[in-house]
């Protein structure tokens, strides 16, 4: 059986969203397939650097879309809705980032670059999660120091 579908290239906005917030992706499509297939539908946020692009796993999301069977192009359309999960717990940090749409196991991919800016992450935990390092060593020095010490005297 063979799926064939094509994205429209998309022309979108740059857009300003909150850590925390749900983005809905609506897209249409023209596809081809000989019966009718349930598909799933993707979509999320996607950072860019030197080794290439990278998803942010925490925030895909996906749907289900049912395509009926059709001989010649037929439209297709299809929602899905992401969550932009909190740095907080795990997730996405501030900055701007790609939204990357696709189907999966087809080539039907849609990218665009630097549309999704997300803001909004609290720094409360992130000051702790920073000094964390330095109050471990101190902890560790605490245990060791007073077990050294003993050792000299115990020699004399």
């Amino acid at each position: 059986m063979v799926l064939d579908i094509a994205f429209a290239p998309m022309a979108l906005s740059p857009t300003t969203f909150n850590a925390g917030d749900t983005v809905r992706v609506t897209v249409s499509f023209k596809y081809v397939v000989g019966v009718t297939k349930t598909v799933k539908l993707l979509a999320g946020p996607y950072s860019t650097n030197l080794f290439g692009k990278h998803m942010v796993d925490v925030c895909v999301g996906l749907a289900d879309l049912v395509l009926p069977a059709s001989s010649t192009p037929a439209e297709g359309n299809g929602t899905v809705d992401f969550l932009l999960v909190p740095k907080s717990s795990g997730g996405i940090d501030d900055g701007t980032f790609g939204l990357r749409v696709w189907i999966e196991d087809t080539n039907a991919v849609a990218e665009q670059d630097a549309v999704i800016i997300v803001s909004g992450n609290s720094s409360g935990g992130d000051m702790l999660s920073g000094m964390m390092p330095m109050l471990m060593m101190l902890l560790m020095m605490g245990m060791i120091l007073p077990m050294t010490q003993n050792l000299g005297e115990e020699s004399g």
